[in-house]
């Protein structure tokens, strides 16, 4: 009998809601809502919220680092593709070629101020984040406890590249969110690296959407 990822519970063979994170993995209709929740919602907030709720739900119960692993594969697709379909809708009927001149002069900075530039308008707080894939902490582990060479050398320099390449997708979603909110420069740019399990780590990139101008 199929039983829920989540909950464990007996999942019906006929008629009975469902969603499918992976080919192994299936959540029951009480489970169910919290992925559909994101998938159906029309502003981050909605996705955030459902997200939350999935989250609590899942410590609520035994659920094994492996189906964590795949619900957060999953959770990252819903957000990236809802992500993609908002990006569409606010910057429809612009031309590529003014959204790449919009990012082209998009300013960030860790500071609070440009040279040269003063803040015309503080808007709000934006970030971007993503999740590093299964098994990203376990191998890392792994290679860890290699001879002092291997330390020093590719394997080490590999997980390097992975972060970094897991901070510039996180600052470019950060970006995209302050484009949106029609800011053109970012401050105070931080980034954070989150465990959610043995298995997962989250990146994410923080700071303040403003408008600015040169100054005459």
């Amino acid at each position: 009998m199929l039983k829920c990822c989540i909950c464990g519970r007996r999942i019906g063979v006929l008629g009975e809601e469902r969603y499918k994170i992976t080919e192994e993995y299936v959540a029951c209709y009480q489970c169910t809502p919290f992925f559909r929740g994101m998938k159906e919602a029309k502003n981050s907030e909605e996705i955030l919220k459902n997200e939350n709720e999935l989250r609590a739900r899942i410590k609520n119960y035994s659920v094994s680092g492996e189906v964590q692993d795949a619900i957060e594969k999953e959770l990252q697709r819903i957000k990236d593709s809802k992500q993609q379909m908002y990006n569409k809708e606010i910057f429809q009927g612009l031309k590529d070629e003014e959204i790449r001149k919009r990012r082209k002069e998009f300013l960030i900075n860790t500071g609070y101020n440009f040279e040269g530039y003063k803040i015309i308008k503080y808007i709000d707080l934006v970030h971007g984040e993503i999740v590093l894939g299964t098994g990203f902490t376990s191998e890392l582990s792994a290679n860890l406890s290699a001879t002092v060479s291997d330390i020093l050398g590719n394997s080490v320099k590999a997980f390097e590249g992975k972060i970094s390449q897991a901070k510039h997708f996180a600052q470019e979603q950060m970006i995209i969110n302050a484009m949106i909110a029609n800011a053109n420069a970012v401050i105070g740019v931080d980034f954070d690296i989150t465990t959610f399990s043995s298995n997962i780590v989250g990146v994410s990139a923080n700071g303040t959407a403003v408008m600015i101008e040169k100054i005459e």
